[in-house]
């Protein structure tokens, strides 16, 4: 049997968006991608986390340290379902 499986992952993601200024969001799309909301920067840095690519402790590519930028990742649960 095969099946198509969706797993899920809650993640909360903390940032400080003091460090998300203008500056920064400008050399971000210049570097990495058209991101114009705190938002998309949340989503892609919770898919970082959730493929572990990310963690609390990481250097993260586009952002610096974590804890430099006050990105803080913590799972809030998972799910699954059968497609």
């Amino acid at each position: 049997m095969t099946k198509t499986v969706i797993v899920a992952q809650y993640i909360k993601v903390t940032i400080d968006e003091s460090k998300f200024n203008d500056a920064f969001l400008q050399e971000f799309r210049e570097n990495f991608y058209n991101f114009h909301t705190l938002e998309e920067h949340l989503e892609h840095l919770a898919q970082l986390y959730a493929r572990g690519i990310a963690d609390n402790g990481s250097f993260i590519e586009g952002y610096g340290e974590a804890k430099d930028m006050g990105i803080k990742f913590e799972t809030e649960g998972t799910g699954t379902e059968i497609e």
